[in-house]
């Protein structure tokens, strides 16, 4: 195994630069190794010494995917890279990293935007109710037990609620925790495809995980395909995927399917960890012999899918983190007012 040798590791804005740069410096002829020479001239010294250090791997003949591990590059650019290198275009496969990393910086910054300020509303409505705890709560109590208040009444119970609030968000978020570790626990005893057939089961990951496993698929098939390779060959090779463990046994699957005679169409039809159209897409593809061009289109179709359920579910949990925060607010405001008319009535 090669030591990763490299000092800094570089942001996801300096890792797209560089996979940008290098992918064009490529296509204008430059050598690799040349090519990472120049671009570090580009960068700060600490990431230059990095890109040089692990430049040497090159100089002494280790694989452009071992340079990208020393550099520490994102796992999901490196998959790219690893089927681009043997059997594809390194240069486009250069480019097309740089624009992923370019969406997921996008996709993080969004992120930030949209859930800042519900974050900050949670975090100032968690020190209301501490505040409420310490000071107020135990002030209503007194006069409580000076009025003698019956302690079965409506807004006693309601202010021990509130009391308790906290506590109670607690344990249920404790036992939401334990519940899930416990899942996927349970879960790892099973081999990646029965993982994966119980994961969609889950309502909350189904939609998400079709689309990122047919997408992955896709990709890696279309590129294989693109060098030529038979699907028999293509899902052989897509065995050695080690970032993506269901990637890397499903592949296994339908090759020693194949192998046995079975048509990729007739496996995929009643397959629960793809989605359908996956299927449509082949045979249509095979029937017109351009599966390779279709599936590269059917991945960016996926692609683009993905970023705009990731912007569907941020706008969906927005609204339900304002609802719960007003709801509390209103909740403790009751609290503070309530009792206060019920001892001004018992007079």
């Amino acid at each position: 195994m090669v030591n990763r040798i490299s000092k800094k590791n570089l942001s996801l804005v300096e890792q797209a630069r560089l996979l940008k740069i290098l992918g064009e410096l490529i296509l204008k002829g430059y050598p690799l190794i040349q090519a990472i020479e120049f671009l570090s001239i580009q960068f700060p010294t600490s990431y230059r010494n990095t890109i040089l250090n692990s430049r040497h791997l090159l100089i002494n003949g280790h694989s452009f995917i071992e340079f990208a591990k020393s550099m520490r590059l994102h796992p999901d650019v490196i998959v790219y890279l690893y089927f681009a290198e043997k059997h594809g275009d390194l240069s486009f496969a250069l480019r097309e990293g740089s624009f992923m990393l370019l969406k997921k910086i996008q996709h993080r910054a969004y992120l930030r935007k949209v859930m800042g300020y519900p974050i900050c509303l949670l975090l100032f409505l968690l020190f209301i109710l501490i505040i409420f705890q310490i000071f107020i709560i135990p002030q209503y109590e007194i006069l409580f037990s000076t009025f003698q208040t019956d302690h079965h009444s409506f807004s006693y119970i309601y202010l021990q609620v509130i009391k308790r609030l906290p506590i109670i968000v607690c344990l249920i978020f404790v036992i939401g925790l334990i519940l899930f570790i416990s899942y996927f626990l349970s879960l790892k005893k099973l081999n990646p495809i029965r993982q994966m057939e119980k994961l969609i089961r889950v309502p909350l990951f189904k939609q998400f995980l079709l689309a990122i496993n047919t997408y992955e698929f896709s990709m890696q098939l279309s590129v294989l395909l693109h060098a030529g390779f038979s699907i028999a060959e293509a899902l052989k090779i897509m065995q050695n995927n080690d970032s993506r463990t269901f990637i890397k046994t499903k592949s296994k699957f339908l090759y020693n399917q194949i192998r046995n005679g079975e048509v990729l169409q007739r496996i995929l039809m009643n397959d629960q960890t793809f989605h359908r159209d996956l299927n449509l897409v082949i045979d249509h593809g095979m029937n017109n012999s351009t599966l390779a061009v279709e599936l590269g289109d059917y991945a960016d179709f996926l692609k683009t899918s993905l970023e705009e359920h990731f912007h569907r579910s941020l706008r969906f949990i927005q609204p339900i983190i304002f609802i719960i925060i007003a709801s509390s607010i209103l909740s403790i405001y009751v609290a503070i007012l309530f009792p206060m008319f019920q001892l001004m009535n018992s007079f």
